[in-house]
């Protein structure tokens, strides 16, 4: 009986693998330059009649046996139910030869759907139910078909997780689902010798999300509590007003209606009145907004790249093109963020001291993190327990893993905001580095600022060294590591990333260029700051043409072809310099703004319709990179690049982001602001320019004279 079933098992496997070489046999053949890929078997050269012939002559000898469950399922499948038609929906969900293939495309994923929608049930007891089970079927390619497409291992590292590790072709693939991964990868290397010269295949089979343990339903209790309270009070706010009663604050701080009318509150921006300087530099919510639609543009262009591509070459001739630059330089926009972060800090800390002649920081600490966390921590507790019940599809396991895997290692760190330290390898929502680096520095900055209110202007001669040594430390740092900063050179990017990006001691060149701004604001408050117009041309001009440098300037450092061929010095000259002269440039833009030199400039950034999205700019910032990997794991076939796709996906993108930002915002962000006012009694509200600077960027609510400084709006 043993030996008959062994028999039995081995022509049942050897029918399963000639299924999955019959896909790839042509393909893999016609890349290969190699005669001998393509083989003999049983005497006859190999050809699809030939496949046929094989494969029925292997179906005619199965013979049933009482093997594993998933063998029984297989011979089921294979036999009665190709016989019968009721099987074929399984092979029929399974990916072809993908087409394109010299255009980088080695991805046909078959049907998801249809896959995990297959559902029989045998006859036989013994074979019982026959449910579908989706794999990723990732046969390598061997060197003569790589120096076909040569082009796309310069991007290979760049693969969405839980895309192929290697250059290969992935095709998706049905079958039963008590067959296991490891089973059906050892017996389809153990056949595919017959059929192809090519290193061992491998499959991966996505597993359903299990059913909610104790976390996800105490995830689940703690957000329905959330949105009842938020109902509640909204409720209760409505049936006040139409009853003519004033409601108590205690009972509408979550309430809809009020911080809603907060939130899309927008003021006018009062006019200049001789040399009398406004009090209110509406500019920075127009700088604000557009860089983050920067930030958001250029992830969602980031994603698409690192999404299966029916065309991969064409990232090649992409980055080849100046307009990508729009793109690969925007890492620069973080630096507005610090620019603004350093400017308001000093100026509301220097505020507060010229008010009290001293700074409450258990306080000040206390209301920044109370500010910054709630809405982080409900993101960090989503992406860990009820994101990946969200999406389905070859990759939603993977990307749904990478919101929330380091989460669950290291929420505690993201939360004390020290992981860019602490784990800058396996970081808590990979962009929220930014909160740990601008949440260090504001615990710093009375260690900065406090100097320079005591002492002035001599204190901005050691500002100035504090950021030549920020960038002498990262132009050491590319030097030393032999760091490249090309987008090609993937396998440099995580040292680049955790020794030049993350850390808080290579970020704070821009932070310090706001402080100066915001000293020089102060000092100049209440009074028009006169220039001649020849400076103020010159300062136009500079700035522009320094911006404009920082961004297309970057072209031949991202060459695929050349960028190794000048010095590794221009490389950690552009990487130490570029962040803050940005900061510079972008400093004069407000300066002049705020001195009545902005022109259509400061027009077009005071726009009123700014601020009401300028107070959804944190929340847009938490959610759109997570928002952007849930929808490229439920993508379910390739997808087509080029510019046009790339721009119309942004705006679904964008929109979506504002939508749920503003959810985001009410449930999370502006509670927080009516809290702070019942535990700390603030009623009064702050002067104009201070409101200008820092309540109007909440969403809804005053903010406290002894905790002036709040930007947290300045996010990348």
């Amino acid at each position: 009986m043993q030996v008959r079933y062994l028999q039995m098992s081995k022509k049942v496997h050897s029918v399963l693998a000639t299924l999955v070489i019959c896909q790839a046999v042509v393909a893999v053949s016609g890349l290969n330059s190699n005669d001998d890929v393509v083989e003999r078997v049983s005497g006859k050269q190999l050809s699809l009649q030939t496949l046929i012939e094989y494969l029925g002559s292997l179906l005619a000898d199965v013979e049933p046996g009482n093997g594993t469950k998933c063998d029984l399922q297989l011979q089921a499948v294979l036999g009665d139910g190709v016989a019968n038609f009721w099987g074929l929906p399984m092979f029929d969900a399974w990916g072809k030869i993908p087409s394109g293939i010299f255009e980088g495309n080695f991805y046909d994923l078959g049907s998801f759907e249809e896959c995990s929608k297959f559902s029989h049930a045998s006859n036989n007891v013994t074979v019982g139910q026959i449910n579908g089970q989706y794999c990723l079927l990732t046969i390598p390619l061997e060197l003569s078909a790589r120096r076909a497409v040569q082009n796309v291992v310069l991007f290979d590292e760049r693969g969405f997780p839980g895309s192929k590790a290697t250059l290969g072709m992935q095709i998706g693939t049905c079958f039963p689902n008590t067959c296991d991964s490891k089973y059906l990868t050892a017996l389809l290397n153990d056949v595919k010798s017959t059929f192809l010269n090519t290193s061992d295949v491998s499959l991966k089979c996505i597993e359903p999300v299990g059913d909610m343990g104790a976390k996800e339903i105490a995830a689940s209790v703690i957000f329905s509590f959330i949105a009842c309270v938020i109902a509640m009070s909204t409720v209760y706010e409505v049936i006040s007003l139409m009853n003519h009663r004033e409601p108590r604050h205690t009972f509408v701080m979550c309430s809809l209606y009020s911080n809603g009318n907060k939130l899309f509150q927008i003021i006018k921006r009062p006019q200049f009145a001789g040399q009398q300087k406004s009090e209110i530099i509406d500019c920075l919510n127009g700088i604000r907004v557009l860089s983050m639609v920067w930030i958001i543009f250029s992830h969602n262009f980031l994603m698409v790249l690192s999404s299966p591509l029916d065309n991969q070459l064409a990232i090649y001739d992409w980055v080849k093109s100046y307009h990508s630059m729009l793109v690969l330089a925007s890492t620069v926009s973080v630096d507005s963020f610090f620019l603004l972060s350093g400017m308001l800090v000093c100026w509301s800390l220097l505020k507060e001291l010229d008010k009290n002649r001293k700074l409450n920081l258990p306080l000040m600490y206390l209301h920044r993190y109370l500010r910054l966390t709630p809405a982080f921590a409900a993101l960090i507790l989503a992406s860990v327990t009820l994101v990946k019940y969200l999406g389905s599809g070859p990759f939603w396991n993977s990307s749904s893993a990478a919101l929330g895997n380091a989460c669950e290692t290291y929420w505690w760190s993201a939360l004390l905001y020290v992981q860019n330290y602490v784990n800058p390898t396996k970081i808590c929502l990979g962009h929220s580095w930014y909160l740990s680096v601008d949440m260090q520095l504001y615990v710093l900055s009375p260690l900065i600022i406090y100097p320079l209110w005591r002492w002035g202007r001599k204190i901005l001669i050691a500002i100035v060294i504090l950021v030549l040594l920020s960038m002498g430390c990262v132009f050491a740092t590319i030097q030393v590591k032999n760091i490249r900063i090309a987008f090609a050179a993937t396998g440099q990017l995580p040292n680049r990333m955790t020794l030049t990006y993350y850390p808080t001691h290579a970020r704070m060149g821009a932070w310090l260029v706001g402080v100066v701004l915001g000293y020089i604001l102060h000092e100049t408050k209440g009074r028009r700051f006169v220039m001649s117009k020849l400076a103020v041309v010159f300062g136009w001009i500079a700035s522009l043409v320094a911006m404009a440098a920082i961004i297309f300037g970057y072209y031949p450092l991202q060459q695929p072809d050349t960028y190794t061929d000048h010095s590794l010095v221009v490389d950690a000259l552009y990487e130490s310099t570029n962040r803050v002269i940005w900061a510079c440039c972008l400093g004069w833009i407000v300066f002049a703004c705020v001195n009545g030199y902005g022109g259509p400039v400061n027009t077009f950034l005071s726009f009123p319709a700014w601020q009401p999205l300028g107070r959804l700019s944190y929340s847009m910032y938490l959610l759109h990179l997570p928002l952007q990997v849930m929808l490229t794991g439920v993508l379910k076939s390739t997808t087509h690049f080029d510019d046009m796709s790339v721009v119309h996906r942004f705006w679904g993108d964008f929109g979506f982001t504002v939508t749920l930002a503003l959810v985001w915002s009410l449930a999370f962000e502006s509670p927080i602001v009516g809290l702070e006012k019942l535990l700390f009694g603030t009623r009064r509200k702050p002067s104009a320019m201070k409101q200008s600077l820092v309540a109007e960027e909440q969403s809804g609510g005053n903010a406290s004279d002894s905790t002036a400084s709040l930007p947290h709006k300045e996010i990348v």
